[in-house]
This record gives C-alpha cells, structure tokens and sequence, in this order.
C-alpha cells in the first residue's frame, strides 16, 4: 500500500511541478524517507533529468530495485507526460547498480528530409530574484533570523538593493505574498527562519487517512511540499 501511495504522490508532484530542479529533487528523496543528494542537480535541468538522477540515487542506495529508465518512463506516462529525454554520455558518472540508461526520443510523422531533427532545448527558467536559491539554501538550513537573512544575501549581492531584499525576507513569512509557493517559512524560538517542512519533514499523503483505501479514485493527490539540502 505504501509504494502504490508513493507512486500515486510521485505522479501528482509531476502534474503540478513548476519549481526549481533542487526543490522537486528534494520532494522525491523525502518521499522515499531518504536523505537529500543535491550535489547533482543543477537548475537547468529538466524533471525527466531530475526524475533519473534521483532514481539512480535511490537504487545505488538499495531503495529503488526497479530499471531507472523504465520506472521513470512509467511515472511520466502516468502523469500523462511525455518522455524524451536524451542523457547524455557520463552524465551519471558511474553510478552505483545502475544499468545502461536507454536514450527515448519522438517519432515524427513527417517524411524525413535528409536533416536530422532535434528537439528542442527548453529554456532555462529565468528570475529577477537571483538571491532566491541562496535564500532557499538557508531557509532550509534555519540557521539565519530575519536581519541574519537579509545580511547574508547582502554580502553575497552587494549590488542589490537593501530594501527590496528586506521586502523579500518578510514576504516569503506570508504563504499569501510568498515568491516561494507550497513552501511555509516558520519562526523558530531562537528567532530563526526555516521552512516548515525541514522541521518535520513527514510523508503526509501516506499518513492521510483519507487517501487508504482508495486507489481505484479519480481525485488526484495533494503532495504536501518538501524539502531538503545536502549544502
């Protein structure tokens, strides 16, 4: 029951996925009760990328037993997602237990033209707020207060205005102003800031109730947003 409900999870975080490549690594890696492997992951890679770096991860620790390929394959295909990435050669290093990675592609149904078809890159997501993953870096840590936060993106923006960075700061406390959505930024006893789900990261679409028993429904899962670092 527990791996149907992580598939079911896994496929709805799929659906809605619209954050950066580190975020829904994470979100795998704690729906699996496992440890965050950023290192990586970078942010122009695509959830097909990330969906196959994790897995790898997942099996070189003895969590995922299944092909790679052909258990990411089957998530996007339930997701009604198509699958055609191409890995590049040595883009694994090496990865423990982990098989030879097979290479999908769209067939077109257009004569061929003697030219080779590529498809195309998709664009990087861009993002007025370049401190954002430095925030998210120590959001997730909760090791900076509301000054130590704004101090910190200062020293490494020095460039940026002070004020707007401060109005940043207070936003992402509010899930109604929040650039970071899905994700509640809590305050700690020590004054510390910290998303909500790196104090109790818990699987809570297994813990629901409401969920047990029913996996023939149609209503889709509601994947509770999580988090992780390996700074």
């Amino acid at each position: 029951m527990r791996d149907r409900l992580r598939q079911r999870a896994i496929v709805s975080l799929l659906k809605t996925n619209d954050g950066p490549p580190r975020i829904l690594a994470s979100q795998l890696f704690f729906l699996f009760d496992e440890k965050p492997s950023l290192a990586g992951i970078t942010d122009n890679m695509t959830s097909e990328m990330v969906l196959m770096e994790v897995g790898n991860i997942l099996r070189s620790r003895h969590r995922l037993h299944e092909d790679v390929t052909a258990w990411a394959c089957n998530l996007f295909e339930q997701a009604g997602l198509p699958f055609t990435v191409s890995i590049p050669e040595g883009f694994f290093d090496s990865k423990e237990n982990c098989g030879p990675v097979a290479t999908l592609s769209v067939v077109s149904s257009q004569p061929e033209s003697g030219k080779p078809v590529t498809s195309p890159t998709p664009p990087k997501r861009k993002t007025r707020r370049i401190y954002l993953d430095l925030a998210i870096q120590y959001l997730e840590k909760g090791s900076c207060t509301y000054k130590g936060l704004v101090e910190a993106i200062m020293n490494r923006f020095p460039t940026l205005n002070k004020e707007t960075v401060s109005t940043f700061v207070s936003d992402v406390q509010n899930p109604r102003y929040s650039p970071i959505k899905d994700r509640k930024v809590v305050k700690q006893a020590d004054g510390t800031l910290i998303f909500e789900d790196c104090v109790r990261p818990v699987l809570t679409v297994i813990e629901n109730p409401n969920f047990a028993g029913t996996e023939n429904e149609a209503e889709p899962v509601t994947v509770p947003a999580m988090s992780g670092s390996d700074l």
